[in-house]
Formats: structure tokens, C-alpha cells, sequence
């Protein structure tokens, strides 16, 4: 038995929600903030007995994006697959009709709701004839919290997260129209457990938390994990044993009890009581040693000492040990305190939230590889790239930031095997980055991946990764391989798709028969330039997360046709030495010609690398560095999320950069820029009344 599905409506940042998962190891993965912690609250509340049974929300609880939580419903359900023909699990059990055979999908839900009498107002409100949303509100604002209840029901069928479902079974507060609660719907509800059946106890479940602060969790009695561990253990001792060890510490009691240091205070302090207040008022005192002579409080009393593995002998106390080692420490006894308290359950679930805390990429990698699927089911929650770049995207569900709410995406779903083995051969920790963006852009060299973050942030004083997006070098993998993780049914951001149309750059002869060697080379690639562009087109089309953009030449042609041959002559003296090769080969790159400059700054990167040139030319980038427009239209569609702060920011950074630099024909109306007491929407709407043809306007008109 396993968990198939959790459905989240209206639960702190969950607005409407679905999770899938499946049998052994899921990921969830998200950015800060995102409602991982919210998530494994919610799967806790049902299926956790370290919760209260009956767990009291409030009026926090309710989504931010709710116009007032008055009249909604909090209700959070899960959905069970693989059960087996115990009564325990039967009784989550979905019974088809006609089905005499034993059920093997199961759900437990919680609804926290409107009592009775204000849901039965709410149905007779909605059948009055001139209801309106006036009355409505006046009916909702004599709603309390304490008008609430929480009901656990199994075996309902209805996906609340659904808003067509919600609003029929729930109510639909735009039209102002609420079911009859006499209708109990136990079909889509479900029914009350069985009085004898407690599925808290025929469930076992362990969380271990975000690792914070471990020294204090293992000086905890309640919280530390070594002391669950040794827990009974003292029942085992051998009773001579126990006897032999309790007498020993009776002597030492006695022995410290009575050296003559402890006996010099006592009788300073029983001298100073008789003498304040006299010997008839005066309590007679001693101090005396106590050890525990209990073997329970002797194993209470126990204590990690850890020694680093490159120390050998040597063992301190925990609190000496880095954050990392420490939190490798508290993870290790919580999974061996799980495979204690594991037994032969209905099901058994392990929760781990963000293991990858103060913990090396190595140890990040293992700890995912090696935990155990043995009858459990584990669901991680992460926001580690290395942690992701091993998980099966299969398994893995994305949390992403919304206004006041989750968005929940499936990268593998409605995909071929074959489709989802390919993209989780690409995915090593630094392209999984991309699960994780608000936008991507997808290019295929080095030299873009180098060179495109780097003039986007001297331009513009912004980096790639402050406004969420990430730039994700394919390599030789297809584009599609990777893009088509980037769709409605799966992970809807925006996705861009940068790359060469490879237009010749020198002319070419009617006739093919009629070119030279490299008129030859130029034409084939044009040729697959055109292939790629049709068969990209044709792939994006229909999908409106996925935009290919394409270069008129290649890229680094491109870039230096675009006003840009400053940056390139500047590299000339780290790959030249000598004085009269760097001047022809400055002379050519100036040249407006693309069948003289292009020939040449390809001759550049043919002879050095173009990973090597795009590294000499991203130290030579200015503060009016030319970004081609291609470039700008790919980040602008996968930034269309980007907020005013960082608009403000940029304008400012352009502002700055006009005024300092001599020579410009702008700088004057720079200076005279008002700035103070602007904000930032009338900042960005300025600076682009005023600076018309500016790179930044460009690129908040593509936006």
C-alpha cells in the first residue's frame, strides 16, 4: 500500500493542488518558499500519529488568495494504491460497485467545514429569489471559526482540487449557489471510519525535519533520536549485570558525597543557616552525589562522541563537529530510529525534508541512492540540485512560487519511457538547475553559456539567476530532449529555444557544383540551419511555453555584426603576439562586411576554442555592449515574470553607466534625470519615455 495522490484545496500556500507519487522513493523539489514544509504538514495531518488526531486549524490556515475564508472549506485527501485484503486497509478501501473482489484503491480525507446549521443556511440562501452578493457577505461576516468542524471520512472519490468539483459539492460563491448538507454524498465525501478502526495506528509514519539545529535535538530528551533508540534496551541487561552496575554507582555516590571538599561546603552552609536563624528554626542540610542508579536513566543518560574519519582515535562531543557532520550524525539515527519503530502495518512512510542541509554533494548523492524502498515509502522534499539530478523525473513533483499560491508541475507526464530515460541522462546537477527556474533558455555551446550571462548583467546589472532564469547549455542532446519537459501538462514556464540559423556567410554560386571547399562547408550548413528551423517550428507549434528563436548567422557572427568588434580586437593581444598580425586581423573585424569579419572571427574560434574566445571576450564587455535583439526576445520571453524592483534596478544601472562614461551622446539627458522620490513603476516608465532607444527599453517592449 502506497500513497498515489495528495489533494491540497485552499491549505496555507496550496490554493488548489494535486501531487502525485508512486511506490518507493519520490522527490518533491522546489525554491525556498514554495510550501514543501506546507506540503509535508498537510500529509502529516492525516497519516502522522506525533500529530493531534483531531488537528485544530485556524483562520491562517485558509489560502491568502481567497477574497475572505469565511464559507470555504480546508480539505486536504489522500489516495491510496496497492492495498492488500487486511480489514484495516479495506475499510480506505473505494468498493466499485458490482466488484465482489477486494478493492485496491483506497483515500482518507479531511474536511474542515462550516458546521451543519450554517451550511444548511448557506442552501436555503442561495434558493431565495433576489439573493445577491450584499446579502451573501452579510450572511458569511456572522461566520466564526469556532462555527467550524474537522470530520475524517475514507473512501471518498471526489478530486476537491477540481475547481468544477469544488464549487458544485462545496459551493459556488460567485453565483452564489451552496448544495444541501442533507445530501451527505458519501460516494464523493466518503464515510466515517469504523468506530474500532484508528488509521493512525494501522499507519506508520516518520518525519524528520529540516536539519536546523541539531546539537539542541540531541541534548533534547524528546526530541533526540539516540535516546529513542536505546529505549527498552535496559530490560535486556542482565539482572546481575544491572545489580553489579547500580552498586558501583551507589559507592561513587557515596564516595563523592563524602570527600572532605564536599563536606567543607555543606558544613559552611549548615553553619551559616544555624547562625542567620538558630539552631530551633534551622533545617538540617547535606549534599549528597546522584548519579542515576536506574538503568533507564544510565541509557537517558548516554552521548554521541564523534571522531572525524581523517582523525583517527580521537572522539569529541557532537557540538564539536561541523554543521555537516552533525546533521550526517541526526540523519543517520533517524533512519535507524525508522527501521526500529518499522513494523508490519497496513503501510509504512518515511518523510525527509531538505537532507541536504550542511551536507557536502557527495553525501547528498548517497543519502538519496541508498535509502531503503523495503515495503516504505519515502518522499523527499528538496531544493538541492545534486539531490534532483539523481532523481527520476517520474518521481519527482516541482513546487514553483505563485502570487499567494503553489503551482504544482509533473515534468514526466503524458511522456513516452523512452522520452523521460533521455531527459533523466541529461539532467546532472548543473542543467537540473532548470527544474528549479521561473524561465529557461536552452542554447547548444559553450560559448553562448559563457557569454550570454555575462553581458546580460554588465548591460543590464542584473544576473540571469536574480530574475529566476536559467541558461542551460544542451550540448549535443537535441533540444527537443530537453524542451519538451516544457508544456501544459507538465512544467508550465516559459521556455526558450536559442539557437543558429546558420545563414552563409560568404556568397555561394547558383550551382554547387561550382563552390570551393569552403563555399561547400558554408551551404551545408545552411542546409541543416533550415532542416533544424522546420523541424523546430513544427515541434513548438501548438505549445505556448516552448518559443524557438534563431540567430541569422551563428552566434558569435551574430554578436560581432551587432556593433560589438570592440570586445573581440581587444582580445587580439592574448592570441597574437606579434604586432602585424593583430593589426590585420583588427582591420578585418572591423570591417562591415559579415564575408570579411564573420569569415574572420570564425577563423578566431576555429583556431583558440569558442568556449576559450567567448572566455577573452566576456573580460572586454561594456556597459554598451550591443546584445543582439534574438538574444533579448529569448530571455524577455523566458523573463516574463520579472517583477518592477528588478526593472527599477536595471534602469538605475543604465542610468549610472550613461552619466559616467564621457562620449556619449545621452549623458547630459542622463544627468538631468530626476530620480528621488520616484517609484518603481514611475522610475521604469520614465526612463523609458526618455530613453527611447536604449538596450533596456528594447527589452522591456519584448517582456
Amino acid at each position: 500500500m502506497h500513497i498515489s495522490s495528495l489533494s491540497i484545496r485552499n491549505f496555507r500556500n496550496f490554493k488548489s493542488a494535486k501531487l502525485r507519487f508512486k511506490k518507493g522513493i519520490n522527490t518533491v523539489i522546489g525554491e525556498n518558499g514554495s510550501g514543501k514544509t506546507n506540503l509535508f504538514f498537510a500529509l502529516r495531518i492525516l497519516i502522522d500519529d506525533a500529530l493531534p488526531r483531531y488537528f485544530k486549524f485556524y483562520q491562517t490556515d485558509f489560502n491568502r488568495t481567497l477574497e475572505s475564508w469565511a464559507g470555504h472549506w480546508i480539505i486536504i485527501s489522500i489516495a491510496f494504491s496497492g492495498l492488500d485484503a487486511s480489514e484495516e486497509a479495506q475499510t480506505l478501501a473505494i468498493q466499485s460497485i458490482g466488484h465482489m473482489e477486494t478493492a485496491k484503491h483506497g483515500s482518507y480525507s479531511v474536511y474542515f467545514r462550516p458546521k451543519y446549521q450554517f451550511r444548511k443556511e448557506l442552501n436555503d440562501y442561495s434558493k431565495v429569489a433576489g439573493k445577491n452578493a450584499a446579502g451573501l457577505k452579510l450572511l458569511l461576516d456572522k461566520l466564526a471559526i469556532e462555527d467550524y468542524e474537522t470530520v475524517y471520512l475514507c473512501r471518498g472519490t471526489a478530486d476537491f482540487s477540481k475547481n468544477d468539483i469544488y464549487k458544485q459539492y462545496v459551493g459556488d460563491f460567485d453565483k452564489i449557489e451552496f448544495p444541501d448538507p442533507d445530501d451527505k454524498q458519501e460516494l464523493l465525501f466518503g464515510t466515517w471510519l469504523p468506530k474500532e478502526i484508528n488509521i493512525h495506528n494501522e499507519l506508520s509514519c516518520t518525519f524528520i525535519k529540516a536539519l536546523r539545529d541539531v546539537d539542541s535535538d540531541l541534548r533534547s530528551y524528546s526530541n533526540n533520536p539516540l535516546i529513542s533508540l536505546l529505549r527498552g534496551k535496559e530490560k535486556s541487561v542482565e539482572v546481575a549485570k544491572q545489580h553489579e552496575i547500580i552498586e558501583s554507582i551507589d559507592s561513587l555516590n557515596e564516595q563523592i558525597s563524602t570527600l572532605d571538599e564536599v563536606m567543607d561546603v555543606k558544613n559552611g552552609i549548615d553553619k551559616s543557616i544555624k547562625d542567620t536563624v538558630g539552631t530551633t528554626y534551622a533545617p538540617n542540610i547535606d549534599i549528597k552525589s546522584e548519579l542515576p542508579n536506574e538503568m533507564e536513566k544510565l541509557f537517558q543518560s548516554l552521548k554521541l562522541w564523534i571522531g572525524d574519519p581523517d582523525e583517527d582515535g580521537h572522539r569529541g562531543r557532537i557540538s564539536e563537529l561541523s554543521l555537516g557532520g552533525a546533521n550526517l550524525i541526526y540523519l543517520s539515527l533517524k533512519l535507524l530510529e525508522y527501521e526500529k519503530v518499522k513494523t508490519d502495518k497496513v503501510a509504512n512512510f518515511l518523510l525527509v525534508e531538505e537532507p541536504e542541509a550542511h551536507v557536502h554533494t557527495h553525501i547528498q548523492k548517497t543519502l538519496f541512492n541508498s535509502l531503503q524502498e523495503n515495503k516504505t515509502q519515502v518522499i523527499i522534499s528538496t531544493h538541492s540540485t545534486h539531490i534532483s539530478s539523481v532523481s527520476n523525473i517520474s518521481r519527482v513533483n516541482i513546487l514553483s512560487r505563485g502570487d499567494k499560491e503553489a503551482h504544482i508541475f509533473h515534468p514526466s507526464k503524458g511522456l513516452e519511457q523512452n522520452e523521460v530515460v533521455r531527459i533523466e541522462r541529461y539532467l546532472d546537477a548543473v542543467r537540473s538547475n532548470l527544474l528549479f527556474a521561473k524561465g529557461v533558455v536552452l542554447v547548444e555551446g559553450d560559448a553562448e553559456q559563457i557569454l550570454i550571462p555575462e553581458m546580460f548583467k554588465k548591460v543590464f546589472g542584473l544576473t540571469l539567476d536574480e530574475i529566476g532564469v536559467s541558461l542551460i547549455n544542451i550540448g549535443s542532446t537535441g533540444f527537443e530532449n530537453v524542451a519538451r519537459i516544457f508544456h501544459p501538462d507538465r512544467v508550465r514556464k516559459n521556455c526558450s529555444i536559442l539557437t543558429d540559423g546558420d545563414a552563409s556567410i560568404v556568397m555561394l554560386p547558383g550551382d554547387p557544383e561550382h563552390d570551393n571547399e569552403y563555399q561547400a562547408h558554408c551551404r551545408a550548413s545552411e542546409e541543416k540551419g533550415r532542416e533544424r528551423k522546420l523541424r523546430l517550428t513544427d515541434f513548438c507549434k501548438g505549445n505556448k511555453y516552448i518559443k524557438p528563436i534563431y540567430s541569422k548567422h551563428t552566434f558569435e557572427v551574430d554578436f560581432l555584426m551587432n556593433y560589438n568588434s570592440h570586445e573581440f580586437v581587444h582580445c587580439l593581444n592574448k592570441i597574437y603576439k606579434n604586432e602585424a598580425t593583430i593589426n590585420k586581423s583588427k582591420e578585418k573585424l572591423e570591417n562591415v562586411s559579415v564575408e570579411v569579419a564573420g569569415v574572420e572571427v570564425l577563423r578566431l574560434a576555429d583556431k583558440i576554442g569558442k568556449g576559450w574566445l567567448a572566455l577573452l571576450v566576456a573580460e572586454q564587455l561594456v556597459y554598451n555592449t550591443y546584445i543582439p535583439n534574438y538574444i533579448l526576445e529569448a530571455i524577455a520571453f523566458a523573463a516574463a515574470h520579472i517583477n518592477l524592483p528588478s526593472k527599477a534596478k536595471a534602469a538605475l544601472h543604465r542610468l549610472k553607466q550613461i552619466k559616467e562614461h564621457d562620449g556619449n551622446s545621452l549623458q547630459d539627458q542622463a544627468k538631468k534625470f530626476a530620480i528621488k522620490d520616484k517609484t518603481h513603476e514611475e522610475l521604469v516608465t520614465s526612463f523609458i519615455d526618455n530613453f527611447e532607444e536604449d538596450q533596456l527599453t528594447v527589452f522591456l517592449a519584448l517582456i
